[in-house]
């Protein structure tokens, strides 16, 4: 079978409860849906029973738990039968650590003379001097010398090797060495010195001659008993020995709360289990994508998508050798394969920010599409008094609540990277010109606390006018919070970081070390923090969105779409992904109550009021304080379920989700410092919500709302489809999704039930009567995937025309067409739709329809309502009434 165009993606989360052969039965329903591209999560091995994949542990294997590369090939093997194609996600920018990592062991067993040790972004030259030539190891429970005293790390057989290869072909075992240093389920490696020493002095065989039966025999046990007494630390002679050992090993290990200050090698965000790599090195890039390549070279994988980009130390040179090798490989695919590859980027485009045009990418994985929707779906009447109720009980300025936060992870998560910027900055101005290491601090803090995007692109030699803006505006911003006196201190360090004609490797570093700096910086302070602080409106709380804005007008979506059309006409487009804070159609039920008619804030004042007793009977310690009790209540509307039978477990997930919300937060309990108390007095509310008699008036406003949240629903899933751009689809969210921030965005899906909606068949009108079932989201992403296939050139290079209806009803509708060579649709989406008064068939009896009216030329017909045909002229949306307001026409060809 031909291979069908890129049209529709679905994205598929692998893991060792899903693997590629549980993927296989589904293909048919998948194809049925009108995806051409399945979109895997990563497939790489990785750390073992890992359920994401973004912590490989081997990028030369395939994951055994999710099937191996024999599944690999019999999932692609069935997806070509249907002439479907398949998209992989690589995690180019960082490793899981960990004894199953053999790179990574092999760097701790021998230190700057690995093969690995350029491979992971390791300083080995840091100010702090008991970590020169040595790796921070901050996985321990306690302080070192406690856990000593305890008795609590040991010396052990190294009894599971594990193969790897190096670079050379070279075959060793990870965590290579017959003996190993042992932290509860933990294993570190002894150099090979200091092994070799131990074993002499505990009169054991040469490290090469032991095996597993040695370790098991008597013998072996009598030789781990020898040196258990030469590290005996509670003796002198055994505490000095063991203190030595330690010292003598490539790696220094430390209690996990000082990474923040001590860390010497570049994580994932803050992540200690996630070591970056340095992709930027040619070899390094060379080895960690040799399989990836091959798959595609083989036509096992069609394209990529490219996780955290902003976390490479150059992602312009990165995109651009990755598109120069697939191009390469094109040649050498089977034949009816060479199409040009596809590749996505990850990346978070900040307000005003667009993707570089200079990077070869196809386009971004659609973050930046979910806030344009969200913004389009949101009433501006709503900001003014539900900013003022919310005032009441936060601060009303996002950027200040951010502010905050980024001040508290430089004084914690990335108080050490913080200080050897400094340091290193220090060193590029001299004292003779009145700049001090304080004054410095002062200048590069502000500058990080204001920065306005993820990162700029300087030491990747980007000369953008979009870098110098950016540090710009941070220099304008930063003014506003330090003295004046300091405003030429602030001048001259923009200026050293902009200026290209300072060619030094020492800038460079001080390039990269800043600009992994402020990605990282801005994704914990920002979604991974203030994002669960700032609870004005949650809906506007989701990655990719900045919480400042409240709501766009519809030119805005417009501009959006014909600004990606002409730069990245086959971008993804996604409004639900493993990463979102909830799910799409919670989102969507939360915007309702930006419109005045749903009166939020005299509401939630009213269930704060009516709960104040709730809070007494079940809390345990001190009472939910009232901008927590208003999170949950928001949380609770976004994921009421609609089947009776989805509350058995509902109350376990708010369990788990408040847990997770309240401790990234950080203001009132935390990870490192969990208040057990107030955290039970939140969840004993949450549940107190769903048990009391409080109960019936939460879903009585449920239901007022939901028939307005189901309207909202289809039209970001309509405007998703038919906007410039490929439409990615989570896996399970054809029908509606009410989930919340992983791991409950990630729970099984329930596709038995999805399969028999499909297979039945009912169209979009009939399904509406009862589109609690969710078959109404299933048949209208049914119909539009279907119509995208049938006329790709429609919608990956048509033009896109933007209209205006006039009438009472102009602001409650998008509209636009979509046209390329004679062939035509029309899209119409409702917007702000409790106004329309939707009733529980979705059906709008607004007399405002029918005077709402647009101009159009040719015969229409309606994909979604049945018997429905427009005749050329001055058409009003009046043939919509009582019916769901929304559509997609197709022009009859004359």
């Amino acid at each position: 079978m031909k291979n069908l165009p890129l049209t529709a993606t679905l994205r598929v989360q692998f893991h060792r409860d899903f693997t590629f052969d549980q993927a296989i039965p589904l293909i048919p329903y998948f194809r049925g849906l009108g995806i051409s591209h399945l979109y895997a999560s990563p497939l790489l091995a990785s750390t073992p029973s890992s359920m994401h994949g973004y912590d490989t542990i081997d990028c030369h294997r395939i994951d055994p738990d999710r099937g191996g590369l024999e599944g690999l090939c019999r999932l692609v093997s069935a997806l070509r039968t249907k002439g479907m194609g398949l998209i992989l996600d690589i995690v180019p920018n960082h490793m899981g650590v960990g004894p199953d990592n053999g790179w990574w062991m092999d760097v701790l067993r021998n230190g700057e003379t690995s093969a690995y040790a350029q491979h992971f972004d390791i300083d080995w030259s840091p100010a702090e001097p008991s970590l020169r030539h040595k790796v921070l190891l901050p996985f321990l429970g306690s302080p070192l010398v406690d856990l000593l005293d305890a008795g609590e790390l040991k010396v052990d057989f190294n009894k599971a090797p594990l193969d790897g290869t190096t670079p050379n072909g070279q075959t060793f075992r990870t965590g290579q060495g017959a003996i190993a240093l042992f932290y509860g389920e933990q294993r570190f490696p002894l150099s090979p010195e200091s092994e070799a020493a131990l074993l002499m002095d505990a009169d054991g065989p040469a490290p090469q001659t032991i095996d597993n039966a040695f370790a098991l025999s008597s013998d072996g046990t009598a030789l781990i008993e020898r040196i258990h007494g030469l590290l005996d630390p509670h003796t002198k002679p055994g505490r000095e020995r063991f203190e030595a050992l330690l010292d003598a090993q490539h790696y220094r290990l430390a209690w996990w709360r000082v990474a923040g200050d001590l860390i010497n090698w570049r994580r994932f965000f803050d992540v200690t289990s996630l070591v970056a790599l340095r992709m930027d090195r040619r070899d390094v890039f060379d080895d960690a994508h040799k399989l990836v390549f091959d798959l595609y070279r083989d036509g096992l994988i069609d394209g990529l998508r490219v996780d955290h980009v902003d976390g490479l130390a150059r992602p312009a040179e990165y995109c651009t050798r990755l598109r120069a090798k697939l191009d390469t490989l094109r040649g050498q695919r089977p034949e009816a394969l060479r199409q040009q590859a596809p590749f996505f980027i990850e990346k978070i485009l900040q307000k005003g920010e667009i993707l570089p045009l200079e990077w070869p990418v196809t386009g971004t994985t659609g973050y930046d599409y979910l806030e344009q929707v969200d913004l389009l779906l949101h009433d501006p009447q709503g900001e003014a008094p539900i900013t003022a109720f919310w005032a009441e009980m936060g601060d009303a300025d996002f950027e200040n609540v951010e502010h905050v936060a980024r001040q508290e992870k430089l004084d914690t998560s990335f108080a050490g990277d913080f200080d050897t910027l400094v340091g290193l900055l220090a060193g590029e101005f001299p004292l003779h010109r009145d700049l001090t290491r304080h004054a410095l601090a002062a200048a590069l803090r502000a500058l990080l606390i204001v920065f306005p995007v993820y990162r700029s692109y300087f030491a990747d030699g980007g000369d953008s006018g979009a870098d110098f803006r950016a540090i710009d505006k941070a220099r304008l911003a930063a003014q506003q919070i330090l003295p004046f006196y300091q405003h030429n201190i602030l001048d001259q360090l923009c200026q050293y970081f902009a200026d290209a004609r300072i060619d030094t490797t020492m800038r460079q570093d001080i390039l990269e070390r800043f600009e992994h700096l402020t990605a990282p910086l801005t994704a914990k302070a920002g979604e991974d923090t203030a994002f669960y602080r700032y609870a004005r409106l949650l809906s506007r709380n989701d990655v990719g969105c900045s919480p400042d804005r409240f709501a766009a007008p519809i030119a805005a979506f417009h501009a959006m779409n014909r600004e990606r059309l002409a730069n990245h006409p086959l971008a993804l487009l996604t409004t639900a992904t493993h990463d979102h804070k909830r799910g799409e159609d919670g989102r969507a039920r939360l915007m309702v109550l930006s419109e005045p008619e749903a009166a939020w804030p005299q509401t939630a004042q009213g269930w704060l009021d009516r709960t104040s007793s709730l809070l007494e009977k079940t809390s345990h310690g001190p009472s939910p304080v009232p901008a927590d009790a208003y999170f949950i209540f928001q949380t609770l509307i976004s994921s009421w379920p609609l089947q009776q039978d989805e509350f058995k477990d509902l109350p376990e997930r708010l369990d788990a989700y408040l847990t997770k919300a309240l401790r990234e937060a950080g203001s009132r309990t935390g990870w490192s410092n969990p208040d057990d108390a107030y955290e039970k007095a939140c969840l004993d509310f949450a549940r107190g919500c769903l048990s009391s008699p409080f109960r019936e008036e939460l879903s009585s406003y449920v239901a007022r709302i939901g028939n307005a949240a189901a309207l909202n629903s289809l039209t970001q899933t309509l405007l998703r489809m038919t906007s410039p751009g490929v439409p990615d689809l989570y896996q399970g969210r054809e029908c509606w999704d009410f989930s919340l921030v992983d791991p409950d965005n990630r729970r099984p899906v329930d596709y038995a039930l999805h399969e028999r909606l499909l297979d039945d068949g009912v169209s979009f009108d009939s399904s509406c009567e009862e589109w609690q079932t969710g078959r109404v989201k299933q048949s209208l992403i049914e119909t539009v995937l279907a119509l995208r296939l049938d006329l790709p050139g429609l919608f990956g290079a048509g033009r896109y025309l933007s209209l205006t209806p006039t009438g009472p009803l102009s602001e409650h509708f998008t509209i636009f067409m979509r046209e390329e060579a004679g062939n035509a649709c029309l899209v119409i989406a409702p917007r702000l739709t409790l106004a329309l008064s939707p009733d529980d068939a979705l059906r709008v009896a607004h007399q405002g329809l029918t005077d709402t009216r647009l101009s159009l030329q040719g015969t229409w017909h309606s994909l979604l309502h049945d018997n429905v045909t427009l005749p050329p002229g001055d058409t009003g949306l009046g043939y919509l009434k009582g019916r769901a307001p929304i559509d997609i026409l197709l022009r009859s060809k004359q």
